[in-house]
């Protein structure tokens, strides 16, 4: 086959090279990805099906892998075609590497040739690049919304307390758990504020509002990060205290939460006063933990402690009991 000069003008990353792999010419674009060479064996190591194989034998392949010497990530493909005397012609193209090799080398679509469709390729590459990340930040916006929603679903949008459906899936999380070990039990402590209907009435809903913001505060300020304290409605409030299922530990704790709810808070310039009734519920005097037992003694037991002058706690029995109808641990 005889070597038209005119073709190599359209052959921007073709190489031509004698028998002896002295380079003769290469095109402008493979001479700005490899720089000037002059020999073959000294710029390219052949690779994959071809390696180790003689100048003949390439024009023999279906495709010939040349890696860079200078540059060993630079892997070439292409085919390679014998001349009459006895050298070579190589027509190569970027493969693989192609979007890193333009982008390393600043290439532009005047260095590839008409009817190679590299630039059209990265143009591609770029979109689906760009709609991925989209796609990526469309999916944290709308993670990000459900874990909002989520948040609003189990919060109490007044104190940012839990309401209801946040308390119920933090006591199924603690029955679950529940079982003949310690670890398992847990307290359930219904609150009702005193007075609070009469300063509510008296200075008006947004003191009101102010007042039960500043229960719930005082309450995060006394429980742990593992306690679940909850608005259920009104001025009634629940807390779940995993680990603690002592008499006198929660008699100990039930005193300390109403001393801090007694505690002066002034509020629009005025010092405003309640008191805090409540009625607990310990998962180790039941038979079988259950929401609408736990929380009905709890609510009984509270109702006892406003009939004895309010600003009180009492400890419900629960149904475990012993011969003599006396919790076994410990009555109230």
């Amino acid at each position: 086959m005889k070597l038209d000069r005119a073709a190599l003008t359209l052959m921007p990353m073709h190489l031509h090279i004698d028998a002896a792999g002295r380079v003769l010419s290469a095109g402008s674009t493979l001479r700005r990805i490899v720089g000037d060479i002059a020999d073959f064996h000294a710029a390219f190591e052949p690779v994959g099906p071809v390696a180790d194989v003689s100048l003949p034998q390439l024009a023999r392949a279906e495709r010939v892998f040349l890696r860079s010497r200078a540059d060993p990530a630079q892997v070439l493909r292409g085919r390679a075609v014998r001349l009459d005397d006895g050298g070579l012609v190589f027509n190569l193209g970027l493969g693989i590497g192609l979007v890193e090799t333009i982008r390393r080398h600043d290439l532009t679509d005047r260095e590839f040739a008409p009817s190679d469709l590299a630039m059209e390729f990265l143009f591609l590459h770029e979109a689906n690049n760009a709609m991925m990340d989209e796609l990526s930040q469309a999916n944290l916006r709308l993670e990000k919304a459900r874990r909002r929603a989520e948040a609003q679903a189990f919060t109490d949008p007044l104190t940012g307390l839990n309401n209801r459906r946040g308390l119920h899936l933090a006591f199924e999380a603690l029955r679950q758990g529940t079982g003949s070990a310690s670890a398992g039990q847990f307290a359930l402590i219904a609150m009702d504020l005193d007075r609070f209907k009469e300063l509510n009435d008296s200075r008006g809903h947004a003191v009101g509002d102010a007042m039960l913001c500043e229960v719930a505060a005082r309450l995060r300020a006394i429980t742990r990060s593992c306690d679940t304290v909850a608005r259920t409605g009104g001025d009634e409030f629940v807390l779940l205290l995993p680990g603690i299922f002592d008499p006198a530990a929660l008699e100990q704790l039930g005193r300390r939460i109403i001393r801090n709810i007694e505690a002066p808070a002034r509020i629009d310039g005025a010092a405003s006063r309640i008191s805090a009734s409540l009625g607990v519920a310990i998962s180790s005097r039941y038979l079988r933990v259950d929401w609408g037992r736990m929380q009905a003694d709890a609510d009984a037991a509270l109702y006892q402690a406003k009939r004895t002058g309010r600003g009180d706690i009492c400890i419900a029995m629960g149904d475990r009991v012993d011969a003599d109808g006396i919790p076994e641990d410990g009555g109230c």
